[in-house]
């Protein structure tokens, strides 16, 4: 999937921008605060229907104006065209694909499988399992068909469950959910489990190179203790989540851990080396999707060149290179970009203003 145009208007500090977009490397250059990142963010709210900054898209309308409105023209692997659009004010929001009405952002996420490579992508590292969480299920979302049904299922009962617990229900009532969480927590453990494997043989030479003749490894915890499954764990448990209130095991407490020489990548790796490592492990993800079902993801990288050195961006770079996908890159400076993005579709952005050259 790629981005053929992109129409912007009143998006933040840009007031509009329409234009035909290069379907290789997109390279957008210019001060801190001219607008680069939002011109990122306008491409991800079409794909996910949310922002990577705030929840409340309203927030998102340029200063003065009531409305925004956001449009773009796709192209996918065999030749068909789509498009998605969404018009936003300070109390509503709509979105559609192919003029569709009734758009979800489950229609979005499925037709424009997008990648964010921030400059604080080393808090799947560095922070809490929700990030790692966040991490391995959009990988399972895209490439395992029975997971999002799975999920919604899960999500489903867990909340009446936490009901019941919350409301001090008789017990008999808090575990009438547990044989559809059982199930459906199952079923979510092994797709993860199988992307995992994915991943494991997949992760690109980028990371290797990081962590040279050290191996790297992955260990995952389902969200639940013992050796005799979720319904055990959740049998086991049910005590303790009659006093806290809550369901303290399941899949939604799942952790993927990265270890290198035995030490938790956190810990042996600079910010920078985290940085290259994570993005390392975002773009296998991408390497996957195209291999599993020939979607190529659209790649959002912002600030490329902060907390790399010359060698480590030409590195992320070759790898970028190699995947082939349609990617678009900001930088501070034009000398900042690496030698292999050179021959790239150029914008210049400042205050808001983006020009192409």
């Amino acid at each position: 999937m790629r981005l053929e145009s992109l129409h912007i208007d009143n998006f933040r500090c840009i007031e509009f921008f329409d234009a035909e977009l290069a379907p290789g490397v997109n390279c957008l250059v210019g001060d801190n605060a001219s607008g680069k990142t939002s011109f990122l963010e306008a491409i991800y709210v079409l794909g996910r229907g949310e922002s990577f900054r705030q929840a409340r898209l309203g927030q998102t309308i340029r200063h003065g104006a009531d409305t925004l409105t956001l449009r773009t023209r796709l192209a996918d692997g065999d030749g068909g065209r789509h498009r998605i659009g969404c018009h936003i004010s300070r109390s509503s929001q709509r979105f559609k694909l192919d003029d569709q009405a009734d758009t979800r952002r489950f229609d979005l996420i499925n037709m424009l499988p997008l990648q964010h490579i921030d400059p604080n992508v080393h808090r799947l590292l560095e922070q809490g399992p929700k990030y790692r969480r966040h991490f391995l299920d959009w990988g399972v979302f895209h490439v395992e068909h029975a997971f999002f049904p799975a999920w919604r299922r899960y999500r489903r009962a867990l909340k009446q469950r936490n009901r019941a617990l919350r409301a001090h229900q008789p017990k008999h009532i808090v575990i009438a959910w547990d044989a559809e969480l059982v199930q459906q927590g199952e079923l979510i453990d092994a797709c993860r489990r199988r992307y995992l494997e994915h991943i494991k043989h997949r992760l690109p030479d980028t990371a290797r190179q990081l962590v040279g003749d050290d191996a790297l490894a992955f260990s995952y915890h389902p969200g639940w203790r013992g050796d005799g499954g979720f319904g055990q764990a959740l049998a086991r448990g049910l005590e303790q989540d009659l006093r806290a209130g809550f369901t303290q095991q399941g899949p939604h407490r799942a952790d993927t851990r990265i270890s290198i020489a035995s030490m938790q990548a956190r810990d042996w790796v600079s910010r920078g080396q985290q940085k290259l490592l994570t993005a390392a492990l975002l773009l296998a993800q991408a390497d996957i999707l195209q291999s599993t079902r020939r979607v190529q993801p659209v790649l959002l990288l912002d600030d490329m060149a902060a907390e790399l050195g010359g060698v480590y961006r030409e590195t992320l770079a070759r790898e970028v290179e190699r995947l082939g996908v349609q990617c678009f890159v900001t930088f501070l400076d034009s000398k900042l970009i690496p030698q292999s993005l050179r021959d790239t579709r150029m914008f210049h952005v400042k205050h808001g203003k983006i020009t192409p050259s």
